[in-house]
């Protein structure tokens, strides 16, 4: 490489740097727990929140999707394989270097939706205790939480501790939220949640706090798997 000409060394250099960026390039994948179809076309601030989180993923090139729960059939159960899109979900799961659950709060607990997803990751945690390996070890999660009143510890604080005993892991901060007055209208949320001070910084750690980890472990796997 040394014996070529400036300008051919210098674009070579920057296509070594491109496939290198390409190569570690982070994929997220958010489950949206709202209950609320796409079809309806009703907004759904959890879905805004979460939009607003892999928008700041973006500005570090990483690849984002959603996949809206509840516009799939996803059965009551245990097993991965229950002949219905868990086990194609899952996989996507897998694929992905971070993963970030979306629920609003109904009743001061998750979403329904979000939780049939930890149960039916019951067999991976199972065959985890088993053989002591799992495809959810290191993957990288957050949480975002919209809702009314109160309860976000509470939501944050159930879906954290399932996560950690499957192996995923939480960086500091790794959750964003914003909870409304009691009661409706609730025709303004949308707009009180965009001005929310808080909610924006919380948004803003959050995506880097995953960002940073996520990329920390998929720099090091050989290590982290040794």
């Amino acid at each position: 490489m040394s014996r070529l000409p400036r300008r051919e060394r210098s674009t070579y250099l920057r296509g070594v740097i491109k496939n290198k960026r390409m190569k570690a390039q982070l994929k997220a994948i958010g489950l949206l727990g709202t209950l609320k179809p796409k079809d309806t076309g009703v907004p759904s601030n959890t879905e805004e929140l979460l939009n607003q989180v892999f928008s700041e993923f973006s500005k570090q090139g990483v690849e984002t999707s959603t996949i809206r729960l509840v516009d799939h059939n996803i059965k009551h159960g245990l097993q991965t394989d229950m002949k219905d899109d868990w086990a194609d979900i899952l996989n996507k799961i897998i694929e992905a270097d971070i993963v970030v659950f979306a629920t609003p709060i109904w009743w001061g607990q998750p979403s329904s939706l979000i939780q049939k997803v930890i149960e039916r990751m019951d067999q991976v945690d199972n065959e985890y205790m088993m053989s002591g390996t799992s495809p959810l070890t290191h993957k990288v999660a957050g949480i975002v939480v919209t809702g009314h009143e109160d309860g976000v510890q509470h939501v944050v604080g159930t879906l954290a501790n399932a996560l950690t005993w499957f192996g995923f892991t939480l960086p500091p901060e790794m959750a964003a939220y914003w909870v409304g007055e009691a009661g409706p209208p609730m025709d303004q949320d949308a707009e009180k949640r965009r001005k929310n001070m808080a909610t924006n910084m919380m948004v803003n750690t959050m995506a880097k706090n995953l960002y940073r980890y996520a990329k920390m472990i998929k720099e090091n796997k050989a290590m982290l798997y040794a």
